[in-house]
This record gives C-alpha cells, structure tokens and sequence, in this order.
C-alpha cells in the first residue's frame, strides 16, 4: 500500500509547489505594474452640435495635424461629419493644402521629425478609437510644468508624455497636485491633478469648452458612422421583429399541412 500511495503524494506536494510558485510570481507582476492612476474628467459626447464639431475641427486641423496625422479619413469625408456643402467647407475649414480627396496627413517635414522629433508622432484616429473620451479630455487638459522633461512639461494621465503643451499659450501653464502613490509598483509622488500656475488667452471654461469640442471632433472621426447606426438601429431591429412573426406562421402553416405517418396513404395529396 505504501508502494502505491508514495507517488501520489508526491504529486500532490509537486502540485502545491507549482500553484505557490504561480501565485508568487503572479503577485510580483501585478505588483510591478501597480500605478496609482490620476481620475479621469467625465465628459458627455454629444455628435448633434454642430457648432462644437466644427469648432472642434478648426483646432485639430490647424493645430494637431502640424504634428498628428489622420490618416483614417479623408478631407471629403469631414464635410458629411461637418454638415456643411463642399463650398462651406472649403472656405471656412480648408484642407492644408492638400487635395479635397486626400487623406489628412501631418504638415510636418519628414526632416523636421528626423531631426527633432525622431518618433512619428501616433494617428490621431487611431488615438480616438483607443481611448475613452473621458481620457482625451482629461489629457487635453492636464499638462502641467515639469522641469525634468525635455518639453518643460508632462501630464496626469500618461506619464513622461513627449509631446509639448501646446496649449499653453490658450490655457496657461499648470502646476501638479502631488500625491503619495505608486509609478509601475515603486513608492513615488504621482500627479492625480492640475492647479492653475498663469493665465492664457482663454479663461478656463472657455479652454474646458474647446478641449470638449476637439474631444467631440476627434470621436465623431474614430465613429464615422455611430449616427448612421444608431439611426439605422430601430428600423433593424422592426424588420428581425417582422420576419420572426412571419417565420413563426410560416412555421405554423407548414406544420398544419404535413401528412404525418398515421395517415393514410389514398389521403397523400388531397
């Protein structure tokens, strides 16, 4: 009996190793990565102001796109986002210079970005189909003054970010509110929060508003078609509603007029 019984325990003991060993392992992964996160500024999408989609579109094409590309639609194709005629657009929007059917690429020199910037910067498309809205606007507004960067600056939710406020002038500079935290499962002073340090150009609820309508701008490009969806969604739904009714008494009258093995074989096509 103890012959047969040795091997079993052995699995067993190798077994409990094993698990303690994951579990080990797994607590100092979870641990590494522990970071204590800045809160992030609700905000409310809201696609049917027009005036704050264009407004948001000013902004990105003339300020984001020196820098960003978005190369997941056309200049065209932000005309029917917009809701503004072909003539409209190209005199109050415009294209950078670039064709009517282009898609939206940065303005920066290819030699510009090797020599200062080394990094392509990320497809603002791509950016606004990652990231909650929540986060954009959050980011957009929580750059503040740190002398250990490169650009003089960083900001609450992506921490050492490389691109510069450029904000700044509109907004002001901002100083971090610090607290005792976690940075990728060390002990550190994180930011959760920004105070004003000077003023910009915009007071801060006009800052607030636009960094909403760039937010709202950059959402309607990464969803080109949620309206059209959720236009289109009610009437989907009626139709599947319509057809299961009319299957179920197709189902019925089929049914009703299948001859089934009791019957007789003289009563077959009668």
């Amino acid at each position: 009996m103890t012959k047969h019984n040795a091997p079993l325990v052995n699995y067993r003991v190798l077994l409990a190793l094993t698990a303690g060993l994951v579990a080990s392992f797994g607590g100092v992964a979870r641990s590494s990565v522990a970071t204590t996160q800045a809160p992030l500024r609700p905000i409310t999408v809201n696609l049917q102001d027009k005036a704050a989609l264009r407004n948001g579109a000013l902004y990105t094409l003339h300020m984001c796109v020196a820098c960003h590309s978005l190369q997941g639609v056309r200049y065209s194709s932000l005309r029917k986002i917009l809701r503004m005629s072909r003539t409209r657009y190209e005199k109050v929007i415009g294209t950078n210079g670039s064709h009517y059917h282009d898609t939206i690429t940065s303005t920066m020199p290819s030699g510009v970005i090797d020599a200062f910037v080394k990094i392509l910067p990320p497809d603002l498309t791509v950016i606004a189909r990652r990231r909650s809205p929540a986060w954009l606007y959050t980011y957009l507004t929580s750059f503040y003054v740190d002398p250990s960067r490169p650009s003089g600056v960083n900001n609450t939710v992506r921490y050492n970010v490389a691109m510069p406020d450029v904000f700044a002038p509109m907004q002001g500079l901002q100083k971090p509110v610090m607290v005792a935290g976690l940075r990728f499962g060390s002990p550190a002073q994180v930011a959760v929060g920004v105070q004003p340090l000077t003023q910009g150009s915009m007071s801060r609820a006009q800052f607030d508003r636009t960094a909403r309508d760039i937010v709202d701008f950059l959402y309607a490009v990464g969803h080109p078609h949620e309206q059209e969806r959720a236009r289109l969604g009610p009437w989907i739904l009626g139709l599947f509603l319509a057809l299961s009714v009319l299957t179920y008494l197709i189902y019925r009258l089929y049914w009703r007029r299948v001859i089934t093995s009791e019957e007789r074989w003289w009563r077959v096509g009668k």
